[in-house]
């Protein structure tokens, strides 16, 4: 079944959104003043590039790269809690 226009047309410009906050969450992890900026930058491109995959996979109407999706998570999750534990504490463990 095809997609009707206006749902490619709304798919599209969220892509150009999603991809335009790719880019500023990398502009702010490398001029970001401090590491706490960077952090959250990190998290937010992560989730950025979970958004773009599961629109992708809509878009296609497939559900292969569902399992990268969840990987992702895990670890964007992960990597934020460790990231504030040691801005937190100056240590992970």
């Amino acid at each position: 079944m095809t997609p009707s226009p206006m749902f490619q047309f709304v798919c599209y410009l969220c892509l150009a959104a999603m991809f335009a906050t790719s880019g500023m969450c990398l502009y702010r992890m490398i001029i970001g003043p401090k590491a706490a900026d960077r952090a959250v930058a990190l998290d937010l491109l992560t989730i950025t590039f979970i958004g773009i995959i599961l629109l992708l996979c809509v878009m296609w109407g497939t559900s292969w790269y569902f399992d990268a999706v969840w990987i992702l998570t895990l670890v964007g999750f992960l990597g934020s809690a460790a990231i504030a534990r040691y801005l937190e504490k100056g240590r992970v463990f």
